[in-house]
């Protein structure tokens, strides 16, 4: 360090004040990632109830449940891994006396490099997992119709591709520190990064909209024939659909914004800041919005066993969904009427489906 006069030099005082701003993205991101957590743990231990609630007596569950406990883990270990880095970073910034402040930068990046692999495998398949979540979801909904589910199956299909050719070559990379040696290694590299991004929002996307015309036609179909709404304690199917449709829009709103952290940013400056916190924000919330997609529909069959008949009525109960057929008014409303009650009494089964 050269100092004269007891002044530093100017190159040293550039190098402080970018391991300061370094510190404050490294503290910045880990409290937000943490306040994410927390919000998080409180989904994973009302899915938890819900098990405890329904139990887990078939594959189904058994599936689901490890779902969750994976989503749940693998968000656990990512603020591990990152507070680790922000810690290991604040100590070689600040704490090696005997390394002079021009030769930090290297151990800094060696602090994170020995996590890539586990990150970015993480990353990739918390999205794959949560994904297919969603389209089962989407699946259950549209009872397998293939002209609506196979576009979001071939999305999730593709996404899984590109994950595992994103995952291979970065544990490559991090332990032998080169890229597998094939045309155009680092260029289909990078692509495969961003088109599993790109593909699980596009998953995203189109199941939500799924799901969005299924709780308008519901609630249009109801309307039309002047059916009642009875309430009972807990939420009815509509006000479901209606929670889940608008929660898919805010995830996918939050997945959407991750396209910052490809963008390429000076260092220190703002969109650099704001890239690194996005970043932090991606690793959180892939498994809030499945665990919640699993919460509400485990907590949907222990309102209907909870009351019983009253869990069927049309309203609060389950809703088969079938082709629509245009009747005539008068004598057949009646009908109509009953064949609405047949259509609506199973989704206990099939449109809000539940873990058995």
């Amino acid at each position: 360090m050269d100092t004269s006069g007891g002044q530093l030099s100017t190159a040293d005082a550039l190098l402080l004040r970018q391991f300061g701003l370094g510190t404050i993205m490294d503290v910045l991101g880990i409290l937000l990632e943490g306040i994410l957590f927390g919000a998080y743990s409180i989904f994973f231990l009302l899915a938890i109830y819900s098990f405890r609630q329904t139990g887990i007596r078939s594959l189904k569950a058994v599936l689901m449940s490890a779902a969750v406990g994976y989503l749940y883990l693998s968000s656990l270990a990512a603020l591990a891994m990152d507070c680790y880095i922000a810690f290991a970073n604040i100590h070689t910034h600040f704490m090696l006396e005997s390394s002079p402040l021009d030769e930090r930068w290297r151990a800094v990046e060696a602090n994170g490099f020995q996590f890539v692999g586990a990150v970015e495998l993480f990353w990739a398949f918390n999205a794959i997992v949560a994904d297919a979540v969603v389209v089962w979801r989407t699946w259950a909904v549209y009872q397998g119709w293939l002209p609506a589910v196979g576009p979001p199956c071939f999305l999730l299909f593709a996404a899984f591709v590109f994950a595992l050719i994103d995952v291979i070559f970065t544990l490559q990379d991090s332990v032998t520190g080169s890229i597998p040696s094939i045309p155009n290694a680092y260029k289909v590299y990078t692509v495969a990064q961003i088109l599993v991004w790109a593909l699980s929002l596009g998953t995203n996307i189109l199941c939500t909209m799924l799901m969005g015309i299924r709780a308008w036609q519901f609630r249009k179909e109801t309307i039309d024939l002047h059916l009642g709404v009875q309430r009972y304690p807990g939420m009815s199917t509509v006000d479901i659909l209606s929670l889940l449709v608008e929660s898919g829009f805010i995830y996918s709103f939050l997945w959407a914004i991750q396209i910052i952290g490809y963008l390429t940013f000076d260092e220190g400056t703002t969109g650099d800041i704001v890239s690194h916190v996005i970043v932090r924000i991606g690793r959180q919330i892939t498994g809030m919005y499945p665990t919640l997609i699993i919460v509400l529909v485990n907590f949907q069959r222990t309102m209907w066993e909870g009351y019983g008949d009253a869990g069927s009525s049309i309203t609060t109960g389950p809703i088969r969904w079938g082709s629509r057929r245009r009747r005539s008014k008068g004598s057949r409303q009646g009908e109509d009427e009953d064949e609405h009650k047949e259509v609506v009494s199973g989704l206990r089964d099939s449109a809000v489906p539940f873990v058995r």
